[in-house]
């Protein structure tokens, strides 16, 4: 009797990993967007994003910056020119950059 219980247990796990197998051998379906696009421009998020991190954009903290503006490392530069040619950011003297905003003095 117990011989037929383990063999009833090892069908049933080996009928579980092959569906588990299975499982794991079928294609993953394609992601899907969890909201709409941003509408905001990107220099504009760019400079929000400043702002929430104490209104400095740095090395310790520009992958939180970029992150929370969804933007790329390729997009910063021309955006942080932007926004200096707007008289909206300004170079620190310790390899930072300050924004000026009505809530960045």
């Amino acid at each position: 009797m117990q011989g037929a219980m383990m063999i009833a247990r090892i069908s049933t796990l080996l009928a579980l990993g092959a569906f588990a197998l299975s499982a794991c051998t079928q294609p993953a379906p394609a992601p899907q967007p969890v909201g709409p696009a941003p509408s905001v421009a990107p220099a504009d998020r760019l400079a929000a994003a400043i702002e929430s991190e104490g209104c400095v954009l740095n090395s310790q903290n520009s992958g939180a910056v970029l992150l929370r503006a969804n933007l790329t490392r390729d997009e910063l530069a021309p955006l942080i020119l932007q926004l200096q040619s707007q008289g909206q950011v300004e170079a620190s003297g310790d390899a930072s950059i300050r924004l000026l905003s009505q809530n960045c003095i």
